[in-house]
């Protein structure tokens, strides 16, 4: 197997490298791949300005564990999956912050999606910053507040009840950006120091 290393360009004119186990999968039709991974640059260049010792996930840990860094500082050590900002549909024209989508089931058969991974942390991308919650904090707001047997077919009905995509295994719900503030563990500021 063959690693593949990006260069990006980061907001600050920086290059910086990563490791990219993400290709692009045939439902994405604009440019998904291309937001999640500029979103992974910058959270690697927000990192590293701000101290934090970063280490790409291994693909497997990628895929299997459902992580994309670890960061170490001081005492303090995390695995981190970061989450760019998304559409509600795919079809919508630009990306937005209101909403979040979380996973509750992967793509594969047994993949028991990013909510149940190993990561300790998700940071979420937002307009100025990337907000992290414990992943165990996100799983109980999910636990209270979503209907897990309402399915709904249309993702703009997604709000507190499953979606699945057609043709595929996942299960996502969609959440208030208010629920992933109301359990912030910590905030990073995109201005560049």
């Amino acid at each position: 197997m063959v690693s593949v290393v990006k260069i990006f360009k980061t907001v600050t004119g920086k290059e910086t490298t990563m490791q990219s186990a993400n290709s692009r999968n045939r439902f994405d039709k604009k440019d998904s791949l291309e937001l999640g991974e500029k979103a992974e640059a910058h959270f690697v260049e927000l990192a590293r300005q701000s101290g934090w010792k970063v280490s790409a996930s291994s693909k497997a840990e990628n895929i299997d564990e459902h992580w994309d860094y670890r960061i170490e500082k001081d005492k303090e050590n995390f695995k981190v999956e970061v989450k760019s900002a998304k559409r509600v549909h795919r079809n919508d024209n630009r990306i937005q912050f209101d909403f979040t989508w979380v996973e509750i089931h992967g793509v594969r058969p047994n993949d028991t999606g990013w909510l149940f991974g190993k990561a300790d942390l998700i940071a979420f991308e937002k307009q100025n910053s990337f907000i992290f919650v414990k992943r165990l904090d996100l799983l109980a707001v999910v636990n209270k507040k979503v209907n897990l047997v309402a399915k709904v077919n249309d993702p703009k009905d997604a709000l507190y009840k499953i979606y699945r995509r057609d043709g595929r295994k996942d299960k996502l719900t969609l959440l208030p950006a208010s629920d992933i503030e109301a359990i912030k563990f910590m905030e990073w500021n995109k201005t560049a120091k």
